[in-house]
């Protein structure tokens, strides 16, 4: 396969194709020939077996219907039917001769030995039957019935039977040639299919291979040669793909590779200029005579260039180094086109330069004057010489307010406001002034701010305490009353009490007494729900009684009716016994509709007396609930009578407290009338002090 890959294009596709067409030509023969196997395969059944087992089948209907005609004639009294029998045996015969012709025909040319045995054994039993047929209406034709009932029954009726079991069998035998044909074609059809999905699948798997070699050969090379100028056209250099083949798409990569190897000649030079540059030689230029072609025009423009480049930068480097000393006189040259930036961007340095040197000589100059609200315009400057003049102008501003806020502190320090702070963001020496002062005054205005507070705390509390004592009295006196009146309630309430107890023991005796009947009535109803269970077994026992009697009745009256029937077969000795067979039968309706009743009212006591049994069981039920509330009341109660017991001794306990509390209630009274007089004293003390200290003037405090 090594001649594969030089090949050209065409020729591969050509060639391609050609298996591919081989291919569905050997899928064409091998399809017809399966196809032909499975036609001759149904052809064998339709048009073979199945019309030899159509020509036995008509046989066998042709010799059932003569037997039935046979039977006919020898059976049949009317002569007329009789003849109609004869004419119907006759034209079944004719029949059977035209039909066994075309068959005798196809099994003359048939090579299956044993359907030839069966036609043979089936022509030998008509040969056999045919004479016994005639026999037996011989002897029909003579009126002698019974001897051609005894012929038909004997010797014909088996020839018959022998008849149609030949028959049967040669339909058989088709039937089973026609099975065996059936699954021939089918398993050809099988193999066929499967043979035709091997061979497809072949067909694929070659197809994909041819297809993924055709497309393998062509396309590798192309995506070699498209990666390659990908590379190229990214700037990527260093690809090291060589060639596989020696077709048009090997010689496109060859190309490519040339291409890319001039090309990285061209950087390579570019570089060691670049590089040259870099050490400092900037006089160095590429020879462009080594480059052939375009190459060489480029590498002369790329020189040119760089030399016009390298000329600006040292006339923009000989300006730049005048204005760094602050030669603000020269001027660069005025460059053309786009380079004219250049020139306009180093006349702006220039004015730039100028404008900030006036503006700072400004400023410096207001400053020694002690003017500080003079500011720069920052608005015609941008970048750090904006910043500049920005931060010129933060310095004056800066300087101007903290002097003024000093002042004006000093200025409300003399006047005595003691609530006037320094206060901004200061820095350095500023903020040492701000602390110090602020410092002072917060001295001062502690000192003060405390005496103020002093005195109204003072001031406050004495009032607080003289209105608190008094109140105090008020209320002392009220408890006092209070307390007389809430002794002579619990005496009252004590009374009561006791009242309680009592009532509650009587109550606890009463539910005692309640508990035991209520569990007595509970054992009632318990009895009468057995009571109640009984009748209820009993009531359903009987009504299984009357279904027995209303069966018998009904089995008597289908007897009854059966003696009227067989009455009436007997005729008139059956008269008498038909008549009594009706009574019965009156006696057993009537029996049978009273049972139906008493069993109707014997249904209803059954489902009244189970109604009645599950209230008494719920009654029951009720009466157990009933015993054990009874019982929890009397516990309750019994509960009840000893918590009012501790109750009353209880409360004789309270009314001996509250008696020491009415005495301790009169002396409180005596010392807050005394504390009352002392803090009205102290609140004219914290007056007088108070006034002493409004000369200063300080912030609120919130107390």
């Amino acid at each position: 396969m090594h001649f594969f890959p030089n090949l050209r294009i065409g020729q591969r596709l050509a060639i391609g194709f050609l298996a591919i067409i081989l291919l569905m030509v050997i899928l064409t023969v091998v399809g017809i020939q399966r196809v032909r196997s499975i036609d001759q395969q149904l052809t064998a059944i339709n048009e073979v077996n199945s019309v030899k087992q159509c020509y036995a089948i008509n046989f066998r209907g042709s010799v059932h219907d003569r037997a039935i005609a046979l039977r006919d004639v020898v059976l049949m009294d009317d002569p007329a039917n009789r003849h109609a029998a004869e004419q119907s045996i006759d034209k079944l015969a004719a029949d059977y001769a035209r039909a066994a012709q075309p068959l005798d025909d196809m099994i003359a040319s048939s090579t299956d030995v044993k359907e030839k045995d069966i036609l043979q054994q089936i022509k030998a039993i008509e040969q056999r039957t045919l004479p016994l047929i005639a026999q037996v209406r011989a002897f029909r034709d003579a009126a002698d019935k019974a001897q051609a009932e005894q012929h038909l029954l004997q010797q014909a009726r088996p020839a018959f039977i022998a008849w149609l079991a030949s028959i049967n069998a040669f339909i058989d035998l088709q039937e089973t040639k026609n099975r065996q044909a059936a699954r021939q074609a089918v398993a050809t059809a099988r193999g066929f299919a499967m043979l035709m999905v091997m061979s497809t699948v072949v067909a694929l798997l070659l197809g994909a291979g041819i297809a993924f070699l055709l497309t393998r050969s062509v396309v590798l090379p192309l995506r070699q040669s498209l990666r390659l100028a990908q590379r190229i056209n990214d700037g990527d250099l260093r690809s090291q793909d060589t060639p596989t083949s020696s077709d048009e798409s090997g010689q496109l990569l060859h190309a490519m590779q040339q291409l890319q190897r001039r090309l990285q000649e061209v950087i390579s030079a570019q570089r060691s200029m670049a590089a040259r540059h870099d050490a400092g030689e900037i006089s160095y230029r590429t020879d462009a005579k080594l480059f052939p072609g375009e190459y060489g025009d480029m590498v002369q423009d790329t020189n040119a260039l760089v030399h016009a480049h390298v000329q600006t930068q040292l006339r923009m480097t000989e300006v730049m180094g005048n204005y760094a000393v602050g030669d603000l006189t020269q001027d660069i040259e005025q460059y053309p086109g786009e380079k004219s930036a250049i020139t306009a961007t180093m006349q702006q340095v220039k004015r730039n330069l100028q404008a900030i040197n006036a503006q700072i000589q400004e400023l410096t100059q207001a400053a020694c004057a002690g003017d500080f609200a003079q500011r720069g315009q920052p608005e015609k400057f941008e970048h750090d010489f904006r910043l500049m003049v920005e931060n010129l102008n933060t310095m004056m501003a800066t300087s101007d307010t903290n002097l003024a806020s000093f002042s004006e502190l000093l200025r409300a320090i003399a006047e005595g406001d003691l609530t006037v702070r320094m206060s901004g963001n200061f820095h350095g020496v500023f903020a040492s002034m701000r602390d110090d002062a602020n410092s002072t005054v917060h001295r001062l205005t502690d000192i003060v701010t405390r005496i103020q507070t002093t005195s109204n705390s003072i001031s406050f509390a004495a009032e607080d305490i003289a209105s608190g004592n008094q109140e105090l009295a008020q209320r002392s006196e009220q408890q006092a009353a209070s307390l007389e009146e809430t002794a002579a309630s619990m005496e009252e309430l004590t009374s009561t009490v006791r009242q309680n107890a009592e009532h509650a023991t009587r109550a606890n005796q009463l539910a005692r007494g309640a508990a035991a009947i209520a569990s007595d009535g509970r054992d009632v109803v318990g009895q009468v729900i057995e009571q109640m269970s009984a009748i209820e077994a009993s009531s359903r026992r009987i009504a299984d009684i009357i279904s027995v009697i209303d069966g018998i009745a009904f089995q008597t009256n289908i007897l009854a009716l059966n003696a009227a029937v067989e009455a009436a077969r007997a005729g008139e000795q059956g008269r008498g016994f038909a008549v009594v067979a009706s009574e019965v039968r009156t006696l057993s309706h009537r029996s049978s509709d009273a049972a139906k009743e008493i069993k109707r009212l014997i249904d209803d006591s059954v489902q009244r007396v189970a109604e009645g049994s599950t209230l008494v069981h719920t009654a029951g039920t009720t009466m157990g609930e009933v015993v054990t509330s009874v019982q929890h009341v009397t516990d309750i109660m019994a509960h009840i009578s000893a918590a009012s017991q501790e109750q009353a001794g209880g409360i004789e306990q309270v009314n001996r407290t509250i008696a020491q509390m009415d005495e301790t209630t009169q002396h409180n009274v005596r010392l807050v009338e005394a504390a009352s007089t002392a803090a009205h004293a102290l609140e004219q003390h914290s007056t007088q002090l108070t006034r002493a200290v409004e000369v200063f003037k300080v912030k609120a405090t919130v107390l």
